[in-house]
Order: C-alpha cells, then sequence, then structure tokens
C-alpha cells in the first residue's frame, strides 16, 4: 500500500493554528488571508519586535514542542514590556526540518502530533501574553527554527521605554529575581523536557506587560535582560551616555552572594525581567507599584556622568566599550567578572 501524500501547509494551518488563540478588537483580518489588516486605537503609535529562535542555539531539538513554542512567543512578548507597551498581536514564521515525499505514515502522523502539541503550547502563551495570532509562514529548512514577531500600542504622545533615556542621577532597577533561567541551562541541556525548578523560568519567562505599562509615566530608560545583567546594562549605559554603578549585594538572584553560581545571575541571561532607570523622586511610586503588582522591583545603582573613555566612545556599539560604562561592586569594592554576558556572533 503506498503512502498517502504528505500534509500540505494550508491543512497544517487549518489544523493547527486556525482556531483558540486570543481575540483583538483592533483585527479586522487576521490568519488565512495573505496579509492582516490592524486598526490601531485612536491616538496610538504600532509597536513591533522580531525575535528568532535556533533548534540547539536557543533550546534543545528536542525539547517537548509545547515547551519550545512557550519559550518562543514569551521571549518575544518581553520585548513589548521592555518598552512598554500594551501587546496586540503576533506573526508566526516557523521553519521545520525536511522529511521526506516517501516517510512512512507513522513519522508523518509524528509530525502533525509535533505541532498539535506545538500549537496547544503556542495558545497557552497568547494567552497569558495577550497576544492574538495575525498570521505567519511555515516552510522547511535544515534544522528547527521559530521566529515571533509581535506587536502592540503605546500612546501617540509617547516614544516608549527607550534604551538612551537615562540620566546621571537617576536609579536602577530590576524586577524580579536573576539567574534561574541561566542555571537551567546545563539541567535543560541534560533532560530537555524536565521544566520543574529553575528550569520552569527558562522555558516560561515572564514578560513583564504590566509592569512596563505602568512604568511608561516613571522610568527614564529600560529593556529587558536576555544576554545578561552586566552586558544589558551596559547597552543603557552605551545609549544613554551615562556610567552605571552597580551594588552587588543590592542584587536580587537566584542563589545567595557568595554561591559558585552567583556570578552566572549576572551574567547568564535569559532571565526577561525587566532593567529600567527612573528618578530618585519616583522611588515611592516605584515601590507602590511593586505592591500592586506582588511583583519585587530592587533598586540596584545608580547612574553617573559617564567616564571620558565611555563617553569619547558613546556612538560605539561593542561591547567592550558598553562594558565599561558599568562597573559592579561588593560593599563598596570593586569586583571584576570573567563573563560579560551572551554572545549571539
Amino acid at each position: 500500500m503506498s503512502n498517502p501524500a504528505p500534509i500540505g501547509e494550508f491543512e497544517l494551518i487549518r489544523r493547527c493554528f486556525c482556531s483558540g488563540f486570543p481575540t483583538s478588537d483592533q483585527t479586522r483580518t487576521g490568519i488565512g488571508d495573505d496579509a492582516s489588516v490592524v486598526m490601531p486605537p485612536p491616538q496610538h503609535t504600532l509597536v513591533q519586535s522580531i525575535d528568532t529562535q535556533v533548534a540547539d542555539v536557543h533550546f534543545p531539538a528536542t525539547a517537548p514542542a509545547h515547551l519550545i513554542a512557550q519559550r518562543a512567543l514569551r521571549c518575544a512578548a518581553s520585548d513589548l514590556a521592555a518598552m512598554g507597551a500594551t501587546p496586540q498581536g503576533f506573526f508566526l514564521a516557523l521553519t521545520l526540518p525536511r522529511n521526506q515525499q516517501d516517510k512512512p505514515i507513522s513519522q508523518q502522523q509524528e509530525r502533525l502530533d509535533w505541532l498539535e502539541q506545538f500549537a496547544n503550547g503556542l495558545r497557552d502563551a497568547a494567552h497569558a501574553c495577550q497576544l492574538s495570532l495575525l498570521g505567519g509562514d511555515t516552510t522547511s529548512g535544515n534544522e528547527l527554527v521559530v521566529s515571533c514577531l509581535v506587536q502592540g500600542w503605546l500612546p501617540a504622545n509617547n516614544t516608549g521605554l527607550l534604551r538612551s533615556g537615562a540620566q546621571p542621577g537617576d536609579q536602577v532597577w530590576v524586577s524580579g529575581e536573576l539567574g534561574r533561567g541561566a542555571l537551567a541551562l546545563p539541567q535543560v541541556l541534560k533532560n530537555p523536557a524536565y521544566s520543574q525548578g529553575f528550569a520552569q523560568r527558562y522555558y516560561f519567562p515572564e514578560p513583564r506587560l504590566q509592569a512596563g505599562q505602568a512604568l511608561l509615566s516613571m522610568a527614564t530608560s529600560a529593556m529587558d535582560i536576555s544576554d545578561g545583567l552586566l552586558q544589558d546594562a551596559g547597552h543603557i549605559a552605551s545609549a544613554s551616555h551615562v556610567s552605571i554603578q552597580l551594588l552587588g549585594e543590592r542584587i536580587p538572584t537566584a542563589v545567595a552572594l557568595g554561591h559558585p553560581n552567583w556570578p552566572t545571575c549576572l551574567t547568564g541571561g535569559d532571565d526577561y525581567e525587566l532593567l529600567f532607570t527612573a528618578p530618585a523622586a519616583a522611588e515611592a511610586q516605584i515601590q507602590a507599584l511593586s505592591q500592586t503588582l506582588k511583583l519585587p522591583l530592587h533598586c540596584i545603582g545608580h547612574c553617573r556622568e559617564a567616564v571620558p573613555e565611555a563617553r569619547s566612545n558613546a556612538t560605539s556599539k561593542t561591547l567592550s566599550h558598553a562594558s565599561q560604562a558599568v562597573e559592579l561592586t561588593l560593599e563598596g569594592q570593586p569586583l571584576t567578572l570573567e563573563r560579560g554576558g551572551f554572545q549571539h556572533f
């Protein structure tokens, strides 16, 4: 008996991605057409960001499909939180590893099962992030690649929480606790299906969407921590032409100060917490916000005038120049860590 024809792209979309996702009042035409049509709310501007994750680079290729989907969309949505945007929708581009046309029916069913599990995880993440699926693309290639383009809204008179707004005298704040994602990595690589303990945060990062929206009226700059606190603080310092002092004893970490893995909490990345700056006068408001959201917000340092070396290289985008603008201290003494943060290239 000959094998049935492989399931085509449109049938995959119909089965896995055409129902069960949150809806948006602004969406006029969504998934299933050549393009989406979205109506912005009055007096709002569009915010967009795209995030790509590659198998065995950003997640284990053998991880369960629903965990891959959760991680991919949540990481992308974190960029909206960092801008202070209200989430609206997302596009999915999915590259699946090539399969031969003559694969047996059992393996075709295995692929469909994988996609259905992926779609289930994507739906759950979409509801958690308040994002409507607007469309996307599926194709085949040499490896699994998941790209999510997310979009949301800002008030028309607000440019969002940029990296470039920090001022000398501002306090430096961070949300949540740092290090769980990075410390989970060895465990995840050993057992990709494990999603408890620290691995829970690796696969289910929490985009701080409510916090980002509330901070629009308080913060002067912000970004999400994806490549490590020290490296990402350097990006704010470089973009804002300031230097930043971080107080090691104030930084909330997944393991206690003095633990061998404490440095990894500052350099490992995969936190997706918010790093932001704000005037000292906003401290009481930020503390009140922390209570309202039941989200720990910690003041971990302050901004100063840029050191001459950092000022002279203010337009440089290299890590070395950004790192020069960040000083980590412990009980008043400078502290140097061997690793600065994750490098994509």
